[in-house]
């Protein structure tokens, strides 16, 4: 996604700074930890661009398989003492219930901008500092 003037304006004035490579964006580099997600969608509507977006689906088995120390595991635990049966698949989730979703990130529209790290209250959206070496390559080849 290109810059806004704004942004341009912003991006020149940091010294040394350079596109990454792979997408064309600069900032930090999202690392998502699906373990400690809740599917709370606040990083989908802190991201400006839209690569992180709410599901429309509800997948049990995330829960199932989450370490027993992390929040989702706990819902785990919660999951198998009060249901009758494991779910066989992911569910789809009613239009009013805003908590619980898959979480959608699309990489290839991620700007780096750390707005869903800023957002998120467990910490499943990590904000690092780009590689040194991408951004060697970024400008070596700009």
């Amino acid at each position: 996604m290109p810059l806004t003037a704004r942004g341009e304006a912003i991006f020149e004035r940091l010294p040394g700074a350079a596109p990454r490579a792979s997408t064309g964006a600069i900032g930090c580099q999202i690392v998502r930890h699906e373990e400690l997600c809740i599917g709370c969608g606040r990083c989908a509507s802190a991201c400006p661009t839209g690569a992180t977006s709410k599901g429309d689906l509800f997948d049990p088995m995330q829960l199932y398989s989450a370490p027993p120390e992390s929040r989702r595991g706990a819902l785990g635990a919660s999951l198998r003492a009060i249901a009758k049966h494991k779910p066989s698949g992911p569910i789809e989730v009613p239009e009013r219930v805003s908590a619980f979703r898959t979480i959608v990130f699309d990489a290839s529209r991620c700007i780096g901008c750390g707005a869903c790290a800023r957002a998120c209250p467990t910490g499943a959206a990590e904000a690092l500092p780009v590689p040194a070496e991408e951004i060697a390559t970024a400008g070596a080849s700009g």
